[in-house]
């Protein structure tokens, strides 16, 4: 097998180059985009990395690894589950993906194709989060990747914090709205113009509690883009 040549190795001291001979392999941004929010199983991963192979995926994992990324944790279940987390440096890089994904958007031709995973929809909310009233209620999202076969429900909250929305991975404590549905949906909901009341006709969405708070969410949205 070849030595890869790193930008390093070729003697650019660019700080952005050597990042990416840390992240600028494919699928290592992705991967890391999907450890960011909390810790995944391999085959999560695999999962969620739409189109990479199993032997991508644990070179990648190995690499972000070794550059002290990612990190193996074990999970508190009864099998004691090995998974794949992003270290507290390996966080950073959501601000790098926000700053991608803004910058692609202000390009000439922003529209996207496919789909977005739970983890994904929930980081471009992050990205784009925009000024929030302080009586806001904390607001329940449960979401899942239809595109997986049984998919997981997937749990988030957002509460208004300093005027605010924080969106944060886990349960939510009380909420007064509870949003169950396809996390592509969510993501047309609050980025692509698709009307709260037209995915609950159709069923992709479910709505449980105060319909109003969640109307202001999406509408905090709206009113930012």
């Amino acid at each position: 097998m070849p030595v890869k040549r790193t930008y390093a190795h070729l003697g650019d001291a660019c700080r952005a180059a050597n990042a990416l001979d840390l992240v600028g392999d494919r699928w290592a941004l992705i991967v890391v985009r999907e450890l960011i929010l909390g810790p995944k199983r391999f085959v999560d991963l695999h999962e969620a990395a739409r189109g990479i192979t199993p032997a991508v995926l644990s070179d990648r994992l190995r690499s972000l690894q070794q550059a002290g990324i990612v990190e193996q944790v074990t999970l508190t279940d009864l099998a004691r589950t090995r998974a794949y987390v992003a270290t507290e440096w390996g966080r950073g890089l959501e601000t790098v993906l926000a700053a991608l994904g803004q910058w692609y958007f202000a390009g000439p031709a922003p529209d996207t194709h496919g789909g977005m995973t739970p983890d994904a929809t929930i980081l471009a909310m992050r990205a784009m989060a925009p000024p929030a009233p302080t009586d806001l209620p904390p607001t329940a999202l449960h979401l899942y990747d239809a595109r997986r076969p049984d998919p997981p429900l997937r749990q988030y909250h957002l509460t208004a914090v300093d005027q605010v929305l924080k969106i944060r991975a886990g349960a939510a404590q009380e909420p007064a709205v509870t949003v169950t549905t396809e996390s592509t949906v969510w993501s047309e909901v609050l980025f692509g113009g698709l009307p709260l009341a037209d995915a609950e006709r159709d069923g992709a969405l479910r709505v449980d509690g105060d319909r109003h708070t969640i109307e202001r969410v999406v509408g905090l949205y709206a009113a930012s883009a």
